[in-house]
């Protein structure tokens, strides 16, 4: 349905669940047109040379729709479900995308990194014919300048729309550091989305969305969400979490923070939350669904009938 509704691309998170590769693959057999992007990988459990290989198997089977969204992700995934250490997070970062880079290029490969050394390294099938974009998740100023230095796109997340305009300073900043010109760097923002006629149902589909990620992964949401503006509503959620009521923690993400971070409400209210994040300068909006079985399909279904056109 989105590939026919003429959509950019689709994005598939990857995390303790489904490998985000595979799922592409085969998505890929099932579609046409659109673009097919890991959404996203971090840079531990797979070395460089594991995802430019995947990449360009991807980039392959789908003639040439492939995009690689990769970020560091957080602690509590690397170390307590890969079992690496969460460090250098911004040097891995950047070393693992440049050489990603000179994988994909074809040539062969020699790096002496602070993190990775790889020697006489070479892709030994036909490098992919275009340059696979690589979106880098950031939300600190120091990641969104390296996305702006050398990234293709920049990943946000829980980025308000009224902050949007400061990360696009940070890219730029970034860009002019590394000498590229203006618009070098696609700003794409995933946005917990939920269209319905009834809009408390998706106000709260959104907030336990939130309520999650401030919650339950760790420091860095509730440092980002109390950096924002909303540091009570942090607090809240982070104490309910913690002490193992997920429904007050819910219940503790605000209206206004629901507005300012996502897309929930009735088509009306959608349509106009997502050109607010069109006119500070996201490029390409990314509708950010986390529900359950049941109401999965039907929530997609929505979004795109209502939002596709926009």
């Amino acid at each position: 349905m989105a590939d026919e509704a003429g959509l950019e691309s689709v994005w598939i998170p990857e995390a303790w669940g489904r490998d985000a590769f595979l799922a592409l693959a085969t998505i890929a057999h099932a579609t046409q047109r659109i673009k097919l992007a890991t959404g996203i990988i971090n840079a531990y459990s797979r070395s460089p040379a594991a995802i430019a290989m995947a990449a360009a198997t991807l980039e392959e089977l789908s003639n040439g729709r492939a995009i690689l969204g990769i970020g560091s992700s957080g602690a509590a995934v690397v170390e307590r479900w890969h079992g690496f250490h969460f460090q250098q997070p911004f040097t891995r970062l950047r070393e693992s995308i440049t050489i990603v880079r000179q994988i994909l290029s074809g040539g062969q490969v020699n790096f002496q990194g602070k993190v990775f050394q790889v020697s006489n390294f070479r892709l030994a099938v036909q490098a992919p014919v275009r340059t696979i974009p690589i979106y880098l998740a950031a939300l600190g100023p120091k990641m969104l300048r390296l996305a702006g230095e050398i990234a293709d796109g920049v990943l946000l997340y829980l980025q308000p729309s009224s902050k949007i305009r400061e990360a696009i300073a940070e890219i730029q900043s970034g860009a002019e550091q590394a000498k590229r010109p203006a618009g070098s760097v696609d700003v794409a923002a995933f946005l917990p989305t939920f269209v319905s006629e009834e809009p408390e149902q998706a106000k709260q589909i959104v907030a336990r969305v939130i309520a999650y990620y401030v919650g339950g992964m760790g420091v860095y949401y509730h440092r980002k969400v109390s950096e924002i503006g909303f540091k009570a509503e942090a607090d809240k959620i982070q104490s309910a979490w913690l002490r193992g009521d997920r429904v007050a923690a819910t219940r503790e993400v605000s209206q206004a923070l629901v507005d300012s971070v996502a897309i929930a409400g009735t088509p009306t209210e959608c349509r106009s939350r997502l050109e607010e994040f069109r006119k500070v300068g996201v490029s390409l909006p990314i509708l950010s669904f986390s529900v359950d079985n049941q109401q999965a399909a039907q929530a997609v279904r929505e979004s795109i009938k209502t939002l596709a056109a926009e």
